[in-house]
């Protein structure tokens, strides 16, 4: 597990490796295949996704929705995975672990360009035609708002295990959350902000146990100054053109907008934007835009109501789940939680689970409540079973000592 998870950090490319793995583990191999809400809402997906390909007559779409497939197949492999708490934490270790160099190598990144004006990205980024930052890191994700979705999650695995774990250990998930904060703000995306400020309030709510403080105000109140400071003076301390990337959003969110009103129910298919955008977007659409900066906006006009409807769906059975955990006393919930609430936040003004490793972060992430909620009612299944069986066993238990009462009794008369 600690090689796929490190092919999933170290480069987006990367990720086909571990996505490919799973998929041909789950189709031919052994693996536990559960009739859950998550795993039926991602099937009927990667059906209407397939089905609104054929209707819009999208090759490009038809290939694409079984990427669906394959996070489907990613989903039930991590299920089968992780089969207690225990595996999920060592999962969770490993990721912290290989993020911790991503966040190092971001900032080493920054200090780079800062001191020889170099960008060590450029090149590669010029040669697949994508949009050059030279004033935000890449690390190891190839977009900066997708680096700044992903060390805004780490942050809060950071602060999970500086609230579990013991004295000697405790220091190295500091030292990493705090790694992780800094490679967050170099990464200048305002969207993993607003999701952070999300995760952190979502999280705190949920701890039961209020100890380490210090650390998440100090975290929600620096992430709001940044969220909410004026551009200017933001863009004096980044070198990132804020105002110009809200007002771009806008365009695209207006363009989407006619796109959505013309096929309500069906949408365009998952590559309807990039198809057909160019029409609707106006000056907005570049050749790599692939979705409309909001997770919402995005469904709706590529999958239609139908497939923002299987989302919703998707999302009502996690928030369940979470809650069946938390009244358990599930000390993972917060945790859980908050990296859900960063995803619905951050997907206000982007859609970063269109890259894959954002997108196997949220798939894991979901796959992970499913597999704890599943434990948790066995258990309690379990519980009600020895229950039941005990009370049975009392009963009969009753009855003969009555028996040998009688039996007694009937001797002394005698």
């Amino acid at each position: 597990m600690a090689i796929l998870v490190l092919l999933t950090i170290i480069s987006p490319y990367m990720t086909i490796i571990p996505v490919i793995y799973m998929t041909y583990v789950v189709m031919f191999k052994k693996v536990n295949i559960y009739k859950n809400h998550w795993n039926i809402g991602l099937c009927l997906l990667f059906i209407w996704s397939l089905m609104v390909g054929i209707i819009n007559y999208s090759v490009t779409s038809i290939i694409t929705s079984f990427i669906i497939f394959m996070y489907l197949c990613v989903g039930i492999f991590i299920q089968d995975y992780c089969q207690n708490e225990n595996k999920v934490k060592k999962l969770y270790r490993y990721l912290v672990c290989f993020s911790l160099f991503s966040a190092v190598f971001g900032i080493v990144e920054k200090i780079i360009y800062v001191c020889f004006d170099f960008n060590i990205w450029a090149g590669f980024l010029k040669f697949t035609s994508q949009p050059i930052f030279n004033d935000r890191i890449y690390s190891t994700f190839g977009n900066p708002n997708v680096a700044g979705n992903w060390f805004s999650i780490m942050t809060l695995v950071g602060l999970y295990f500086c609230s579990t774990t013991t004295k000697n250990t405790k220091l190295f998930y500091q030292t990493s959350t705090l790694l992780f904060v800094i490679a967050l703000y170099l990464t200048g995306s305002r969207g993993a902000f607003i999701g952070l400020l999300f995760g952190v309030f979502i999280f705190y709510l949920l701890k039961r146990n209020k100890k380490d403080l210090w650390l998440f105000i100090t975290i929600f109140v620096l992430t709001a100054a940044i969220t909410f400071m004026p551009s200017q003076i933001l863009h004096n301390i980044t070198g990132h053109d804020f105002d110009g990337s809200f007002d771009s959003r806008f365009g695209i969110w207006s363009g989407c907008l006619k796109m959505i009103k013309i096929k309500p129910l069906t949408g365009w298919g998952l590559m309807g934007i990039s198809e057909y955008g160019a029409k609707f977007l106006g000056s907005y659409y570049y050749a790599t835009i692939y979705h409309g900066h909001n997770i919402w906006i995005t469904f709706m006009t590529t999958l239609g109501v139908v497939g923002i409807s299987i989302y919703l769906y998707l999302k009502v059975n996690l928030y369940r789940n979470l809650k069946v955990l938390y009244t358990q006393n599930n000390k993972m919930v917060p945790m859980l939680a908050g990296v859900q609430a960063v995803i619905i936040g951050h997907g206000l003004v982007d859609f970063t689970m269109i890259a894959p490793q954002a997108a196997l972060l949220f798939i894991g992430c979901s796959a992970i409540i499913n597999a704890l909620a599943r434990e948790q009612n066995t258990s309690l299944l379990n519980g009600c079973k020895s229950i039941l069986v005990r009370n049975k066993k009392s009963k009969v238990n009753s009855l003969q000592t009555e028996k040998i009462d009688v039996s007694v009794k009937s001797l002394v008369k005698k």
